[in-house]
């Protein structure tokens, strides 16, 4: 355990660690966010665009194939959301668990005593922050491979839901 001047040593390494550790989580925590809405934005635009009956009856059979493949086609693509989503999530689960350590820091430094190797405990959570950028850089494209393939998937739907028109 270090006590008031032990502590003041590492006042500078663990508010730098703190300060990076709250810029990281409220990325991560902001992209994930980001994600989650996309997803939800892009189901409630393919439910919006579903032909009602009506429409549907007037379509000819080669329309229907043609509306349910690109139907498919971005149901598809939008499936591709799952597994970022859960890579994500389960850093997450990581990244919260690790908070309390950061705290636990933070609160030590308040309270003039920190148990433990101080030093180990900052690198430690240093290299979990610079882990953490390099995930979100990978999952931001990722997301940006994803999101292009979905709109290209709207994209050929909305196309295709251009043969809705009532038969000629």
């Amino acid at each position: 355990m270090f006590a008031c001047k032990g502590v003041e040593q590492h006042r500078a390494s663990i508010t730098e660690l703190s300060t990076n550790w709250d810029n990281t989580t409220k990325a991560i925590t902001d992209f994930q966010a980001m994600v989650s809405a996309d997803l939800t934005n892009y189901t409630k635009a393919l439910a919006a665009m579903q032909p009602d009956e009506a429409s549907r009856a007037k379509m000819k059979p080669e329309q229907v194939i043609t509306w349910e493949a690109s139907q498919k086609t971005v149901t598809d693509a939008l499936g591709a959301y799952a597994p970022l989503q859960k890579t994500i999530n389960d850093f997450v689960g990581t990244w919260s668990a690790k908070s309390a350590e950061v705290t636990a820091l933070r609160d030590g430094l308040e309270k003039g005593k920190i148990e433990g190797d101080v030093n180990a405990k900052v690198t430690e959570l240093n290299a979990m922050i610079a882990t953490a950028n390099e995930n979100l850089n990978a999952w931001k494209a990722s997301y940006s491979t994803i999101r292009g393939s979905v709109d290209a998937a709207f994209a050929g739907l909305q196309q295709g839901s251009g043969l809705m028109t009532a038969p000629q």
